[in-house]
């Protein structure tokens, strides 16, 4: 099951009546606000005095969700149902991760830097990223450590997991951004290969989003052509370890292609 195939009659079914009319409510109030769709789950805020933030996942065909209303228990609360009914009646009012990085791709240096200045003034949270100081190698892998050995533990903190890993993805860019491109590789072989291991470790080939470790090894591949100092023996090392992992969750990343490359 896809969000694309959502419908209302599965809302109906998965839904109490009393929920669901809550849900319907709160939608045709206005109140489920910032939807944003990502591969593999969609997101928002439904304002219902507080706002509570609201994320729907589906994986192997099963929805799961997380919300932060106090509501206790197993039964659907109606802002998780709010946020699928926004969706399934105009899915075009998420922003898309997809178009939203294709968009911001064809933006000037000069208007980034004033979207996210604008962020940083309106969103607290925006302003806390900011302000982070530069990593540097060794604290980054750390960091992937700590998530990893989190998830290791209880599978249940893997959405948590996702993000804390694209946060070292993004702080291996700034890395390259400056010229360290032997450390954004290094951080990008750590990134895919502990994804690797851990879909081994739960046997679950698609335990992260698919375009995840594919947007990670071509990038690895784009920092070993970039790099004129590359250390081949230490990437071949990377190669090898790569090739150990089982083809299953290698699934098509192509290591004969970079092997040919380096002329390893």
């Amino acid at each position: 099951m896809r969000f694309e195939d959502l419908n209302i009659q599965t809302l109906n079914r998965i839904g109490t009546p009393e929920v669901t009319a809550q849900a319907q409510e709160l939608v045709q109030g206005q109140q489920v606000r910032h939807g944003y769709r990502l591969p593999d789950r969609i997101r928002g805020v439904v304002a219902n005095e507080p706002a509570f933030r609201v994320e729907v996942k589906i994986h192997n065909d099963q929805l799961s969700y997380v919300c932060s209303c106090p509501q206790e228990g197993e039964e659907l609360c109606p802002h998780v149902l709010a946020l699928l009914w926004a969706w399934v009646e105009a899915p075009g009012s998420f922003l898309s991760h997809e178009e939203l990085k294709e968009r911001l791709k064809k933006y000037s240096k000069k208007e980034l830097l004033e979207i996210i200045l604008d962020m940083a003034e309106r969103v607290p949270e925006v302003r806390g990223v900011l302000k982070e100081e530069e990593k540097g190698l060794e604290d980054i892998l750390e960091s992937i450590d700590r998530a990893v050995e989190e998830v290791s533990q209880d599978a249940a903190a893997l959405a948590d997991t996702e993000s804390k890993l694209r946060r070292a993805q993004t702080r291996a860019d700034r890395l390259a951004q400056s010229g360290r491109l032997a450390e954004a590789r290094s951080i990008y072989f750590y990134l895919l290969d502990n994804i690797l291991s851990l879909e081994e470790k739960f046997q679950k080939e698609k335990l992260f989003p698919s375009d995840l470790k594919k947007e990670l090894f071509e990038e690895y591949c784009q920092f070993i052509h970039e790099d004129r100092h590359l250390e081949k023996d230490l990437v071949q090392q990377e190669i090898e370890q790569l090739e150990s992992r089982s083809p299953v969750f290698r699934g098509d990343l192509d290591l004969s292609e970079v092997k040919r490359g380096l002329s390893l």
